[in-house]
């Protein structure tokens, strides 16, 4: 019974749970934020135990998306490890981009969700 906007809000939190749970919740209510806390807490726990499996499957750029805001930081070391050096300023620079555009998305889609 969930709208689009509410999964794509989800969604956009990027493994940033911290930050985008708590704009969900002001927005949409505390039902949906902690479901957004899960998704994201899910969504780290998977890029950190999978990474290598990941990375092996797609391409060594699959970890670095799936790890969403904690790529710069968390799950840099096992990403850095499964992958390489070769990919640390990119993960480091996705981490960050993604990380500074979590509360404008998340944001966004809250405000659009009728």
């Amino acid at each position: 019974h969930r709208q689009l906007t509410d999964c794509l809000a989800i969604d956009s939190g990027f493994a940033y749970y911290s930050l985008s749970s708590i704009f969900i919740t002001e927005y949409r209510g505390a039902e949906l934020g902690t479901i957004a806390l899960l998704a994201n807490i899910i969504r780290e726990m998977i890029t950190l135990l999978l990474t290598p499996l990941i990375a092996k499957r797609f391409s060594p750029l699959a970890p670095i998306s799936s790890g969403g805001a904690t790529t710069m930081d968390t799950t840099l070391p096992i990403i850095t490890q499964t992958v390489g050096q070769r990919y640390v300023a990119l993960s480091i620079y996705h981490g960050f981009v993604t990380d500074f555009t979590v509360p404008f998305v998340v944001t966004m889609w809250c405000s659009l969700a009728g």
